[in-house]
This record gives C-alpha cells, sequence and structure tokens, in this order.
C-alpha cells in the first residue's frame, strides 16, 4: 500500500477526539471512559503499570516514591473499551484512484489510533471469504506504530463473503464492544447474516461503506466489456445513456436498502466516496455520523 496512512499533522487533532459507544463496556484495566456500572470515578480500584503512551495525569507519584516504579491509578467506573476494525480485502476493493482499500485502511487507521489514544483496546481483522490477518488486543499509544504497519501491509485478496468470514473462528469477540466494518458491501451472497451474528455477539456495530465515485456515477460510455473483479465473469454492453441513469437509480436503492438495514437494527451506517479527502470524512463525515466526538 502506498504513502502513509495518517499525516503526522493530524495526530494532536485525534488524540483529542473519542470514538462514541452507546454503552460502555466492562472492563478490567483503567481506561479513560466512564462506564455505566455503579461507582464514581473518584472510587479507587486498584493499580496497573504504566506503559509507554499512557496519560501521564493518572500516575501515582506517591506509589512511585515508594517503589521507584511508575503505576497507573484504576477507577471503578473508567473502563476500557473494545474497538474491533473490520477491513474488507476483497479483490473488488482494489478499484479506484485511490484504492478503496487504501482509503478503508486510512479510514480505519484514524479510529483506531484514537482509540489508542483512549487506552482501548483495538483489534483489527481483515477478510475476504474467510479472515486473512488479524492484529488483536493492542492497547495504548505506544501500539500505534505496529497499527499503522499491520494496515499499511493490507492487500486484495480474493470473492468477498462477509457471512462467512465473520463465523470463522475467533473472528468475533466474546465480550461486548464496538465492531466497525469498512467494505463496500458489494458481496455476491449478501451481509445480513453476518452483522446480524455481530450484534448477537454483544457487539455495538458501525457499517462505512467505501465506494469509488465511478461506482456512484459512472463516466463510461458506448460499447465496454464489463468484467466482474471477484467473479471474473465478463458482460458485453451497450452503455446508453438510459441504462446508465438505470445503473445509479440501482447503486442508490442498493445504498438505501443497506442504510434502511442498518437502521431497522440501531446501527449506524454511513457511506463514503473513495476519493473525498480523508480529512474531511474523517474530522466531518465521521463526527456527523456520531462515530466520533
Amino acid at each position: 500500500m502506498s504513502g502513509q496512512l495518517l499525516d503526522p499533522a493530524w495526530l494532536s487533532r485525534l488524540e483529542r477526539m473519542q470514538v462514541l459507544s452507546r454503552r460502555m463496556a466492562s472492563g478490567t484495566h483503567a481506561g479513560k471512559r466512564r462506564s455505566k456500572q455503579s461507582g464514581s470515578s473518584l472510587e479507587f480500584a486498584d493499580y496497573r503499570p504504566y506503559a509507554p503512551g499512557d496519560d501521564l495525569r493518572q500516575l501515582d507519584w506517591n506509589a512511585y516514591a515508594r517503589s521507584g516504579k511508575l503505576f497507573l491509578k484504576k477507577f471503578l467506573d473508567e473502563q476500557e473499551l473494545h474497538v474491533t476494525l473490520y477491513i474488507d480485502c476483497s479483490r473488488s476493493m482494489a478499484y479506484g484512484e485511490p484504492r478503496k482499500l487504501e482509503r478503508a485502511a486510512q479510514l480505519a487507521a484514524a479510529l483506531g489510533y484514537i482509540s489508542l489514544c483512549h487506552l482501548d483496546y483495538v483489534s483489527v481483522y481483515a477478510f475476504d471469504r474467510d479472515v486473512t490477518a488479524s492484529l488483536c488486543n493492542l492497547q495504548g499509544k505506544h501500539k500505534a506504530a505496529h497499527l499503522l504497519s499491520f494496515l499499511s501491509g493490507l492487500q486484495a485478496g480474493g470473492t468477498g463473503d462477509i457471512n462467512r468470514a465473520l463465523r470463522s473462528p475467533g473472528a468475533v469477540r466474546g465480550k461486548p464492544g464496538i465492531s466497525i466494518v469498512l467494505s463496500d458491501f458489494l458481496f455476491e451472497t449478501g451481509y445480513e447474516a453476518g452483522i446480524a451474528y455481530l450484534q448477537a455477539a454483544r457487539q455495538e456495530v458501525a457499517l462505512v461503506q467505501v465506494l469509488a465515485r465511478d461506482e456512484l456515477e459512472p463516466s463510461y460510455e458506448g460499447e465496454r466489456r464489463l468484467i466482474d473483479s471477484e467473479t471474473r465473469q465478463f458482460k458485453e454492453v451497450s452503455l446508453t445513456r438510459p441504462l446508465v441513469d438505470q445503473y445509479r437509480q440501482t447503486v442508490r436503492d442498493y445504498q438505501a436498502e443497506l442504510a434502511g438495514f442498518a437502521y431497522r437494527r440501531g446501527i449506524a451506517c454511513t457511506a463514503v466516496e473513495a476519493e473525498a479527502p480523508l480529512e474531511q470524512i474523517v474530522f466531518r463525515v465521521f463526527r456527523q455520523a456520531g462515530m466520533i466526538r
């Protein structure tokens, strides 16, 4: 994957943001979120060792004076969140300029970095019809380089099947958390069963549909051979204006179907254009969609 995933000039802005959850997940380590569990943020629970990237304001200097070691305080209602990012790496994600996969990886990098800065646990799964690569349980800003390295190495692979991939062993966490799926959602077998499976695993789900501009507003005309990027099947077509208009309507209908499915299940759903500026998607579109603040 070419180029850097995140502009270094944005990092301080991202550090001030937060991935939003409608419910706080229970946890065993001190995070930077408030849980809905009983307890007060002033109610001390335990200590944990300091790790590079942790918030220095949470250090207990009295404990340092006694032991010469750095510890962070844990409180009963400040709990970590588990954020899982699912990135579609099927062949259709290689389309566009920038490629849809590249944009999805950049968006995942932004969301992952925000979460790491808040001491959330971050896991990433790349999939086509199976989970093809994973990186699990990162925590702390010092793990950001590991996250970015993993995302930079993602490549588009085979035929996509999210319903099958999400049922791969270990693909879905057993604990409650946030699961964000970044995909074009152009699956021959659909997406409904896989997303329902995520919700059944007590995940708060968000969908980010990434499509290329040509997929939304094709500029082609005349006699063309259209080749399916995943099945390699092709069809000779004459792209007349009425046919292109019908295609545009079909795409709009499909997006409305995905949004309607998400709405009925209480899922956040956001559509983005791969060619849109990354800064605009992260700092405006995601905020307007209520995914971050």
